[in-house]
This record gives C-alpha cells, sequence and structure tokens, in this order.
C-alpha cells in the first residue's frame, strides 16, 4: 500500500494493537446506542436520560483511548468537541480538554528533535528555554523561549515519529469508515476521509505553516482587529517553528473573556468578519478553527494561531461560492442550483430537488430565530426531510475543496454556541458575497465595463 504522508508505518505488531484499540472502542460505542435505538416501550424521557449516559460512558471512552494513543486521533476528538452547537454536551464538556492539553512528551525527546532540526541544543539556540510546554496538541507541543535579540517567543516542536503515527492512524481509520459505511449506509464518511488524506500529511510540514502565517498576516494586515503571530525564520525547520510569542485568552474561555471586559457579541462579529475576508476575498483560509487555535486580547482582537492546515481556492472556486452565499441569502433557487453545480457537485439524476433542499439545510439550520449557529432544536427535522431527498437522488460528487469550507463553518457555529452570539450572519456575509460576484461581472469577457 502506498504511503500516505511519506513515512512508513509502524511495525506490523504495532499497526495491529492500534487498530484493535480504536476496532474494540469503535464497536463498543456503536453498540451502545445501538441497544437504546432497539429498546423498546422507553418514555422520551427515559430515552433521553439513557442517551445522556451513554454519550458521557462514550466520551470517557474516546477520550481515555486518545490519551492513551494521542496521534490523529487527538485532532477527531478535538473537532468533536468544537461543534458545541452540534455535538452532545458531554462529548463537548469531556473532549475540550483536548484542544490544547494533551498529554506532552518529555522533554529530552523535545531537545533532541530541536537539535535534529536547528543543529544545536535550546540553550545554545535560545538565551531562554523553558522545558516545561506551555500546550500540548495532537502532533506537537509548544515551548515558550527568548531569542538572543531579546523576543519572546512559542517554539512549536513535532513529536518524533509522529509521522508513522500518523500514518498507521490514517489506514485504520480508513478501515473503519469503510465498514461503517458498510453497515450503516446514513453514515459515509468515505469522502470525508478521502479529504482528511489529502490535508493532514501537509500539517507535518511546519516551514509549509509558517509560509501560510505569513500569507493570511498579508491578506489580513488591514485589519487592526485581528492579529497573526510573527514567524521567526532563523529557528524554523521542517519540525520546529518558532513564533511571536501572544499571550491571549482562548476564545471558548467565554468567562475569562467578560472578566477582562471584552464584548464576546464583537468577537464572534470580528471572527466571521475575517472568515469572510479569507475565503470569500482573498480565497485563502486558514481551515482549522477550534477553540485552541484563536486566542483574544483586549480591543478585541482576535488572533489566529496554527495554521498547518489551510486553504488555497481558484478564483473560479471562489467566485462560485460567493455565487452560491447570495443564491441562498436571495432564496433563488435557480441561481443556486447553477451555483452548486459550478462549484463542482453532481446528483444521481439531473433532477436539481436534491441541490435546492441542500441549500435550504443551511438557511434552515439557524431555526426560526436565524441562529449564527446550527440550533440543535430544528437539525433533527432538517436532517430528516434532506435525508428523504438525498435517498432518491443522492449526491454522487462532492467538490473536496468544499469540504474544508463546511469544516470551518462547522467549527465557527460550535464557536458562535459558545460565545452566545447574535452576530446577524446573512447581514455580515451578504455584502462580502455580493461584492465579490458583482466584481467578477464586471470583469467578465462582454461586460459593460470589461
Amino acid at each position: 500500500m502506498a504511503s500516505i504522508t511519506g513515512a512508513k508505518p509502524l511495525p506490523f505488531h504495532r499497526r495491529l494493537s492500534r487498530f484493535v484499540q480504536v476496532g474494540w472502542t469503535f464497536l463498543r460505542v456503536y453498540i451502545g446506542y445501538k441497544r437504546i435505538q432497539r429498546k423498546k416501550g422507553l418514555t422520551a424521557e427515559e430515552r433521553e436520560r439513557r442517551y445522556s449516559e451513554q454519550h458521557l460512558r462514550n466520551a470517557r471512552r474516546i477520550y481515555a483511548l486518545a490519551t492513551r494513543m494521542q496521534g490523529l486521533l487527538i485532532k477527531m476528538c478535538q473537532f468533536i468537541s468544537s461543534r458545541a452547537d452540534v455535538a452532545p454536551p458531554e462529548y463537548v464538556a469531556i473532549l475540550s480538554a483536548l484542544q490544547d492539553q494533551v498529554p506532552s512528551r518529555p522533554y529530552a525527546a523535545i531537545r533532541a528533535e530541536i537539535r535534529s532540526q536547528l543543529g544545536e541544543d535550546p540553550a545554545v539556540v535560545f538565551e531562554e528555554f523553558s522545558t516545561t510546554p506551555i500546550a500540548s496538541a495532537s502532533l506537537a507541543q509548544v515551548h515558550r523561549a527568548r531569542t538572543h535579540d531579546g523576543r519572546d517567543v512559542a517554539v512549536k516542536v513535532q513529536y518524533p515519529g509522529i509521522e508513522r503515527v500518523v500514518e498507521t492512524d490514517l489506514r485504520n481509520v480508513g478501515i473503519l469508515v469503510w465498514i461503517l459505511a458498510k453497515i450503516e449506509r446514513n453514515f459515509d464518511f468515505r469522502v470525508l476521509f478521502n479529504e482528511m488524506k489529502r490535508y493532514v500529511p501537509r500539517e507535518l510540514d511546519f516551514e509549509l505553516e509558517g509560509r501560510s502565517a505569513e500569507r493570511v498576516a498579508a491578506d489580513l494586515a488591514a485589519r487592526p482587529d485581528v492579529r497573526v503571530p510573527e514567524v521567526v525564520w532563523e529557528h524554523t525547520a521542517r519540525r520546529v517553528l518558532t513564533l511571536e510569542f501572544i499571550d491571549g485568552i482562548k476564545i471558548s474561555d467565554v468567562d475569562r473573556l467578560r472578566a477582562a471586559g471584552i464584548d464576546t457579541n464583537r468577537v464572534a462579529q470580528i471572527m466571521t468578519e475575517a472568515y469572510c475576508e479569507q475565503i470569500l476575498v482573498n480565497g485563502y483560509f486558514h481551515a482549522d478553527p477550534h477553540p485552541g487555535n484563536l486566542l483574544v486580547l483586549p480591543g478585541p482582537v482576535v488572533v489566529f494561531i496554527d495554521f498547518g492546515l489551510s486553504k488555497d481556492l481558484t478564483d473560479d472556486f471562489r467566485i462560485a461560492y460567493a455565487r452560491l452565499t447570495t443564491s441562498l441569502l436571495t432564496q433563488d433557487e435557480e441561481e443556486m442550483v447553477e451555483a452548486f453545480r459550478a462549484l463542482g457537485f453532481r446528483t444521481r439524476t439531473d433532477d436539481p430537488e436534491t441541490l435546492v433542499a441542500l441549500g435550504r439545510s443551511f438557511l434552515e439550520s439557524g431555526g426560526p430565530e436565524n441562529k449564527p449557529y446550527a440550533d440543535a432544536d430544528v437539525m433533527p427535522e432538517v436532517n430528516e426531510r434532506l435525508a428523504r431527498v438525498l435517498k432518491s437522488n443522492p449526491v454522487t460528487q462532492v467538490p473536496p475543496d468544499i469540504l474544508l469550507i463546511f469544516r470551518v463553518i462547522g467549527l465557527m457555529s460550535g464557536l458562535q454556541k459558545r460565545l452566545d452570539s447574535t452576530v446577524n450572519i446573512f447581514e455580515t456575509i451578504g455584502p462580502y458575497a455580493q461584492e465579490q460576484v458583482a466584481a467578477h461581472s464586471r470583469l467578465a469577457p462582454g461586460s459593460a465595463t470589461a
């Protein structure tokens, strides 16, 4: 089997061990929910209570598995815990600890990695280097340091051997995703998994991450309410990234934000506008806005960190997405279908109803109050209606690039709920999308101003 990350997988006995542990946890989670589904005679209250208990048990199982095995499983847990809008609160509460407090690696291993990448011991490279990490994540941990010219920096060091662990986990998860798709046709995540295979290896290249950070910083330089840490290139290599240290408050820590006198609704507004500019205007965006990757300074100023997962969109795709956005806001179903098809969506037949239903699901997800996040009270009904349409005329092709955008929208939805946001999504996104569509029309061949 060809390598996914470019690294060799772990030895067979370790690959098998990881597969068995993940598979066993997967099976226990699956059977637990199936038992509740098949239990007859439960009242709505009793069923809800049992689901809540099962959510808590499963979240603890997954947390224990992820902290024991780390690697790709940590990243998956981060995604689940970031979806406070749709994930059960039990999962959010338990798995949120993995956003930036993953069990750290011994300093000796980190020191060896820095020496292999930068050529010298941390004590030589830096004037000061804290041996205790300030954050630990799925692929790396961060240490605070000071350069010889007096700059406070954060040094992100990739875990030794993590490439082989990620390679193994991608193979194992791929098998489980395939099995799930066969036994539960409504839970076919193979398209999402294939997209994960494309992007996770990019997160292992810290020089690429540094260039991505600089590009977004340049694109948003005109915004005083957005900040990106400066890259310290002389102390950066493929597996070590040194950045300006910024001491902010995690965006999901609402109590600390309010105690600091920071308007959380304004924070939500800045975040939304910044993503509108990145996706709709600049065509290059930070694609991993989980709470551990967004900080807030008084002002407020939103700080974007960790650009390991970033995405470049072609102009054609960006404009097609802007067209889709405007058609959703104006509820122009004909334009909606054309925009979906321009993006690369295909259905089994040419009947446009599937694409219209998909568009409506976005509009309806905020509920009758048009909340800036998915309303958990209406989502079951929305999903049920969409499932009926998809069953009769399923989507057969989804453009890979749209999946990262949907992921960002989902993570932002979870953050909007945590921030108790009242941002009007339509009023915020609309002008950006409409301006891009209008500008493209003016420049298109045959237009009056071309």
